[in-house]
């Protein structure tokens, strides 16, 4: 799981923000309210990333960004700010920010964005659902018997010509199995399913999966 910092010296956005990105499967390890605490935090926690906003009194954002910049030329900082001065915006520019989020936010741009910052070199946001999806499939299928899970695993290959891999990119071929196979305990299953996949990750991130299976 991703690990983030959020620094805001707005207390109540600090906090919205937070459970924003927790809501969506990134765990918040530390918040601050000023460009010292982002400093310090990032020094103590050394998490995967920093939602740093730009505008704080006493020690802003910039203070923050060119402190941790020497510290960690690498880090990964997505600074948020609404309106800067122009000296303040090259300012800010100069150095290098990981990426530029200017309110209102996107909850939707900021997970593309921090996904794409912290997966490995290679993977994709797209490769990350795909593996949370597997992952919650087969411990789905385990949990009705090693005979059901070999019963799914032969028709998906004897029907379809795939893998319970192959399922992200085939939800229809999965649907027509489970629904084959189980007649009416397909929507039992498929809450279960469900259950899973929110226990790995968030709804967001496998909303398209789960619909495919529900129409």
């Amino acid at each position: 799981m991703i690990r983030a910092v959020v620094v805001d010296d707005e207390k109540e956005s600090n906090q919205l923000f937070s459970e924003l990105l927790t809501s969506n499967g990134i765990k918040v390890v530390g918040k601050g309210y000023n460009g010292q605490d982002a400093v310090f935090l990032f020094k103590k926690l050394k998490p995967d990333i920093l939602f740093l906003d730009i505008l704080m009194p006493i020690y802003d954002g910039v203070f923050a960004l060119q402190k941790i910049r020497d510290f960690d030329s690498h880090a990964n900082i997505i600074v948020i700010y609404d309106k800067l001065n122009i000296d303040k915006e090259i300012e800010l520019n100069r150095l290098t920010p990981s990426a530029i989020i200017k309110e209102p936010i996107d909850i939707d741009d900021i997970l593309r964005k921090t996904y794409k910052l912290c997966m490995p070199s290679g993977d994709s946001i797209d490769q990350m659902k795909k593996t949370v999806i597997t992952l919650a499939m087969k411990n789905t299928f385990l949990e009705l018997g090693l005979d059901e899970f070999d019963k799914i695993t032969l028709l998906l290959q004897k029907d379809h010509n795939c893998t319970i891999e192959d399922c992200y990119d085939n939800p229809e071929a999965l649907k027509q199995v489970l629904q084959d196979l189980l007649g009416r305990s397909y929507n039992d299953i498929l809450s279960s399913l469900k259950e899973n996949i929110k226990n790995i990750s968030s709804d967001k991130l496998t909303k398209n999966f789960l619909d495919t299976l529900t129409k």
